[in-house]
């Protein structure tokens, strides 16, 4: 399959922010990963970033003590980072659990927004952890039993100077279904929109 993205041996690979930005908005990922736009962050992925170092780390000095207090609510598995592919026959996915259990049953994803955004994690278009689990069970042969996005609410507003913090609320903990069905679903799902990409990508030579 031939896709944007190709690794130093000429393999395409997707990513599921590939996969969120093509649905969402096509220029955008055009722009993106066709042209080659060079990423650009602002203050709001920034701040999700020293978050998920923080508790990567498990250092919350860069917080203020009501913020730390909120942190250390935060669930912390065994491992961080831990690097995932689901094999399809001409290209892979890769992803990186932010946190998981030595015995693979359990990942977490952490996420930080603003009011109702945690709302984005429980439409069924959210499918980072089953494609996590997938990657699992192909790798191991190992099914996950629980997965979760562990929601950090945000507080402040960068477009009216206002410093961004950790909200004084605790994490909402949002389970995703990960059933053998719905793992199958995805699977074949996500196989027929890297053929619209595949499409969408040669419509672009």
């Amino acid at each position: 399959m031939n896709l944007p993205k190709k690794d130093k041996k000429g393999n395409s690979y997707l990513s599921y922010s590939q996969i969120s930005l093509f649905k969402r908005n096509k220029d955008e990922y055009y722009e993106t990963y066709i042209v080659g736009k060079p990423f650009e962050g602002n203050v709001y992925t920034d701040f999700g970033s020293k978050v998920g170092e923080a508790l990567e780390k498990n250092d919350f000095s860069n917080f203020s003590y009501s913020e730390k207090n909120i942190l250390k609510k935060v669930t912390r598995l065994d491992e961080f980072e831990r690097r995932v592919t689901l094999r399809y026959e001409t290209f892979y996915i890769v992803g990186y659990i932010d946190t998981n259990t030595i015995d693979l049953r359990r990942i977490i994803d952490y996420k930080t927004g603003g009011l109702k955004k945690e709302w984005e994690y429980i439409k069924p278009e959210y499918t980072q952890l089953q494609l996590y689990a997938l990657s699992i069970r192909q790798e191991t042969g190992i099914t996950p039993t629980r997965a979760s996005v562990e929601f950090i609410r945000r507080a402040g507003n960068a477009y009216r100077g206002q410093e961004l913090t950790v909200a004084n609320e605790s994490p909402i903990i949002i389970d995703i279904d990960i059933s053998l069905k719905v793992l199958k679903k995805v699977y074949w799902e996500t196989l027929e929109t890297a053929k619209q990409i595949e499409k969408f990508y040669k419509s672009t030579l």
